[in-house]
């Protein structure tokens, strides 16, 4: 098993600021219909139930030094092995709930004639590449990334400023509690990032809460700034197209330049390859076999498997993209598994 390199806590989290932005970047039918200053509320009560998810991890931490899997290694066998099975399978789960829209997203939007599956098997073959180098790596990349974000989000943006369109009943407040209920939800669907620090914190240093507040407050107004210019520069069309944020990219325009999809598809391709990548290091960290890539290549295997089924059994694909599913899979991973090994330690260490 190869040791991980310690690196920056900043540059992690930041990392994980890209990988929450998929949320907001593959959204398509997924949010109830609800004026925006409602789906702003919805915003920051989803964000604000992913900050609590931090916060188990937070004080094992402060108390122990380490994550979750980090105390794994003083457990019985047969515990290791419980905890780091219920890991693997929420991070496949992970991995197929962004996979499965993304190629979808990628092929109906942007190269009609590809194959999802195609898309998938070589975008998982850059993931094994990335898990095998290392989460320390992937964090690296992740610079780059943010200044990719930045150019597309200035373009995106920018380009839309002269399509923004308002009347007098632009800001008003308007949604019933089924929508707030479904909204929440899916603006709680970013907790998944608090399951990656549960699981690869442990390689960081210098932790601070306030990163996490960082963190989830940028993610916070990316998705506000993409719901604003999606419902006055888009308006009533969007809400009867599927990935609204990729049509966003199509209306953006800087004179007779039009459309900013490519950086689109770019920067959504570089999130979803960070989450999947950062899974598949998570899943070795908790099986103990860091860095291996026989392990790497067979859990990417899985995925491309359980890719390929959902394509084929539309049941299947519903599951792996249901957002209530994978809550109350990132609550019990993210929240009550760690919850449970901080008290535990702090009851040792009384």
């Amino acid at each position: 098993m190869r040791a991980e390199i310690k690196f920056s806590s900043k540059r992690f989290l930041m990392s994980l600021t890209l990988c929450a932005c998929s949320v907001i970047l593959l959204q398509s039918f997924d949010l109830a219909p609800a004026s925006f200053l409602f789906d702003l509320l919805c915003v920051g009560v989803g964000l604000g139930l992913c900050f609590l998810l931090f916060l188990p991890t937070a004080l094992l931490k402060k108390r122990c030094g380490g994550d979750t899997l980090s105390q794994l290694g003083s457990r019985s066998a047969a515990e290791r092995r419980a905890v780091a099975a219920v890991y693997c399978a929420y991070a496949i789960f992970a991995a197929l709930y962004f996979l499965l829209p993304y190629t979808d997203m990628f092929c109906k939007k942007y190269y009609t004639e590809t194959d999802p599956c195609f898309v998938a098997f070589m975008l998982l073959i850059c993931c094994v590449y990335a898990a095998f180098k290392g989460a320390n790596v992937i964090t690296r990349f992740a610079v780059f990334l943010f200044a990719l974000a930045m150019v597309t989000n200035l373009l995106l943006f920018g380009g839309s400023l002269s399509s923004l369109r308002f009347d007098e009943d632009s800001f008003r407040f308007e949604g019933g509690i089924q929508a707030f209920f479904r909204n929440t939800g899916y603006f709680f669907t970013p907790g998944f990032i608090a399951v990656l620090f549960t699981c690869l914190s442990g390689y960081t240093r210098n932790f601070r809460l306030r990163q996490p507040v960082v963190a989830l407050a940028l993610t916070g107004l990316k998705f506000a700034l993409i719901l604003f210019f999606i419902a006055f520069a888009v308006g009533e069309y969007a809400s009867r197209q599927e990935y609204q944020t990729f049509l966003l990219s199509r209306v953006a325009h800087f004179g007779s330049y039009a459309g900013v999809e490519s950086f689109y598809m770019a920067l959504s391709t570089m999130s979803v390859f960070m989450i999947v990548s950062l899974f598949l290091c998570a899943i070795c960290r908790a099986v103990g076999r860091n860095g291996s890539l026989p392990w790497i290549a067979g859990f990417s295997a899985a995925i491309f498997l359980l890719r390929f089924a959902a394509e084929a059994f539309s049941p299947l694909r519903t599951v792996f993209t249901d957002p209530t599913v994978f809550n109350a899979l990132t609550f019990l991973t993210g929240a009550v598994i760690p919850m449970y090994y901080y008290l535990k330690a702090r009851r040792q260490n009384v």
